[in-house]
């Protein structure tokens, strides 16, 4: 019997606590705006102060071609949360970050120091994707978001494709999700860097990359110095060769690539770098008649052609004093005295020599001979 009114009085205090309790909160789909992407600029004239810009998707139950909808919502503040605040007083449904796949930074405000808390607010909250993709707007991040591709079906489509290696396939284009960007600016022998998206009408232009020094915009890479850039990081598996020496103009399709470097530092002796280079592909295009005999003459040209390009490359970081490729971070791995190792680094890197070997093997001329 007392077993039973045990059992009485539990499942009442059950009953109890259920009227009781508040809902959860959830919010239906069709009550919820989809932020896609987000950009933040500097506003001239107006220190402190960013304009934070929201895309939207609306929701559509048909998805052809071109006929994606989306609104931009942008607010002035001080900090991104502020803006954030005042962009949900303007439209009518809960704001939804989950699918904010793309964050992009303005030109303008990437090149004078940016302040923390622009990057790690995407850090701090739950709902921002750690994968998201960064970048840098060209000429602005709304311009950058404004555009909209006509093969586009879904709002931000385009830019979610070509970072996620998804549907085109290029080396001009690099990733830089939002966990490794901010890894890099903390890292000691690791710069960050950023892809750049230039606005061009109803195009996303994407083949150079923005060097940062932990705080700003540094270096711009060209389309061929972001293209060496992905090649000797490993990020492409193919490889477009472009070839001009002496009389010499033609491309090679690099099928399989491999690259790697060692950092040596011979005691009594000026510390260098090799830089191994391996490029199996075939013969694509040419300004000239090509003959299968003079195959190990194109091979000779094209090694020494990469040689010289990718050793210029390297020394143009080493005068700009960057090094998003991590020469010092693989430094600091080999060497375990952690007090000197920071410092001794920064001091053999403006004077270390690149020594750069290239193996090209043109397996083929294509179809034809």
């Amino acid at each position: 019997m007392r077993r039973y009114f045990k059992g009485l009085l539990l499942l009442s205090l059950l009953v109890f606590l259920v009227l009781i309790s508040s809902g959860c909160g959830f919010k239906d789909i069709d009550k919820r705006f989809f932020v896609v992407g987000i950009g933040i600029d500097s506003i001239k004239n107006e220190e402190e102060q960013y304009l934070v810009s929201l895309k939207l998707a609306i929701p559509a139950s048909d998805l052809s071609t071109g006929k994606n909808e989306f609104i931009i919502v942008s607010e002035k503040a001080k900090t991104i949360t502020e803006a954030v605040r005042m962009i949900k007083s303007k439209v009518d449904k809960e704001l939804e970050f989950s699918h904010a796949k793309i964050i992009i930074y303005g030109e303008e405000l990437i090149k004078n120091d940016m302040p923390g808390h622009l990057v790690y607010w995407f850090i701090r909250r739950r709902d921002i994707q750690q994968i998201a993709y960064m970048s840098i707007g060209k000429p602005t991040a709304l311009d950058v978001l404004k555009v909209k591709p006509k093969s586009e079906r879904l709002p931000s489509n385009a830019m979610f494709l070509a970072f996620g290696k998804t549907g085109t396939e290029t080396p001009y284009t690099i990733t830089a999700p939002l966990f490794e960007f901010q890894r890099r600016i903390i890292e000691r022998g690791q710069d960050p860097y950023l892809p750049i998206i230039e606005a061009d009408k109803d195009l996303l232009e994407i083949n150079k990359l923005g060097i940062m020094d932990k705080r700003k915009l540094i270096h711009t890479l060209s389309p061929d110095e972001t293209e060496l850039f992905n090649l000797l990081t490993g990020n492409v598996p193919k490889f477009e060769l472009k070839v001009s020496k002496d009389d010499l103009y033609f491309l090679i399709f690099g099928k399989k690539v491999n690259s790697k470097y060692i950092i040596h530092t011979p005691t009594g002796n000026k510390p260098y770098i090799t830089v191994q280079i391996d490029i199996n592909g075939t013969m694509e295009e040419a300004l000239f008649n090509i003959s299968m005999k003079d195959i190990p003459k194109y091979e000779k040209a094209a090694k020494e052609d990469l040689e010289n390009r990718i050793k210029d490359f390297l020394v143009s970081l080493q005068k700009a004093n960057l090094d998003p490729i991590g020469f010092g971070l693989r430094y600091r791995s080999r060497h375990f005295n952690n007090k000197t190792e920071w410092e001794m680094w920064q001091s053999i890197y403006p004077e270390i020599e690149f020594r750069v070997k290239a193996n090209v093997k043109i397996e083929g001329v294509g179809i034809i001979e």
